[in-house]
């Protein structure tokens, strides 16, 4: 695939951002403590996930809303990220149950924010964090499906993952963490050249 023309300005202020440490504050929050959270996210260690914990969590994807978030039940919490994580059913199906309105597995004040990041800690090398930053990206580059705005929840997400993974290979980045941060930083620092500072 051919790199985009603004790509490789958009990674010198990438980089620049890094050089400064204006993304050590969002890494520590976003990242710092996954293998923390993926411990607690194990499938044998589930049964025992807390209220706290899965709140932090929560609010380690960017939820804004965890008063909504702490009123779900433990169990009910404990069962959705079970089913989002380990079922058989096939990804855009558990997506859609765990992020759509009215999804059997949909958690109140969590959305597909939160369930592409909890997949994102489990595996950063296959699934994408979703939400306004990596949209705002993708249309920004060009590289964006009509179709991620139609259909089922679960479906966009596949078809948002597919444009990710198009975007991540053009910049070379080695997981989907690295383009979380990307994703963050162009959408705090808006052109390429706001990134001098």
């Amino acid at each position: 695939m051919t790199m985009l023309p603004e790509l490789p300005e958009m990674l010198d202020g990438y980089q620049r951002a890094l050089d400064q440490g204006l993304l050590e504050s969002y890494r520590k929050k976003r990242w710092s403590r996954r293998g923390e959270f993926t411990a607690w996210l194990a499938e044998e260690n589930l049964p025992d996930l807390t209220l706290d914990q899965s709140t932090a969590i929560f609010r380690a994807s960017g939820g804004s809303r965890a008063a909504e978030f702490k009123a779900n039940p433990v169990e009910e919490i404990r069962d959705t990220l079970d089913f989002l994580l380990y079922d058989d059913v096939k990804l855009e199906g558990r997506f859609d149950e765990c992020a759509a309105e009215g999804g059997g597995f949909k958690l109140m004040g969590a959305g597909k924010e939160f369930a592409s990041y909890v997949l994102c800690l489990q595996d950063p090398s296959l699934f994408a964090v979703w939400n306004s930053n990596s949209g705002r990206l993708l249309r920004r580059t060009g590289i964006h499906k009509t179709s991620i705005r139609t259909g089922p929840i679960g479906i966009q997400y596949l078809d948002a993952l597919d444009c990710l993974a198009r975007l991540r290979y053009s910049l070379g980045f080695p997981d989907y963490m690295a383009l979380d941060e990307f994703s963050y930083v162009m959408a705090r620092r808006g052109s390429p050249a706001k990134a001098n500072g």
